[in-house]
């Protein structure tokens, strides 16, 4: 296991947008944690929208500069590559933003659709169904009107009274 500098570094955050300048030192993944605090007297923490930007400064370039790695460069053309690198970046990153959401949206779109499908099979057979209730309404009600029509004769002719 290679010998790896720990870089630790917290910072809290009072106003809702701030900058936090960050030097590593060594190669490595940089890890970001973000946590809220929950707020006294609240049952329940409220979602927040967070949004990171990060970025790399370019200082590498004028580093490696220093180091001898680049010694033909002069500093205006070592700037001018970190700014299109850090544009191409930035590029990168709204392309691919692009594609997510492009993907979110197939994949909501298929789920509505699947949606729509099931709720049209489901009105179909409401639909279905209703058509028939009111029919049978007709038949029970005959039905009970004629069994009571005999009740009542079956009553009178019982007491003679027809």
């Amino acid at each position: 296991m290679p010998n790896v500098p720990e870089n630790k570094m917290r910072q809290d955050l009072a106003q809702t947008e701030g900058v936090i300048s960050y030097k590593g030192v060594g190669e490595g993944k940089v890890h970001i944690c973000v946590r809220i605090d929950e707020i006294p007297g609240r049952k329940y923490i409220k979602p927040a929208l967070i949004a990171f930007r990060v970025k790399e400064s370019g200082d590498l370039a004028l580093e490696d500069e220093a180091n001898g790695g680049a010694g033909l460069q002069s500093p205006e053309d070592v700037q001018a590559q970190s700014a299109a690198k850090q544009h191409l970046s930035e590029m990168e990153r709204i392309l691919n933003k692009m594609i997510r959401d492009a993907n979110l949206l197939l994949k909501n779109a298929d789920l509505i659709k699947n949606d729509e499908a099931e709720f049209h099979k489901q009105s179909e057979e409401m639909n279905a169904a209703c058509r028939w209730w009111p029919m049978m309404h007709i038949i029970v009600l005959l039905v009970m009107g004629f069994t009571q029509a005999n009740h009542v004769l079956q009553f009178f002719k019982s007491k003679h009274m027809i």
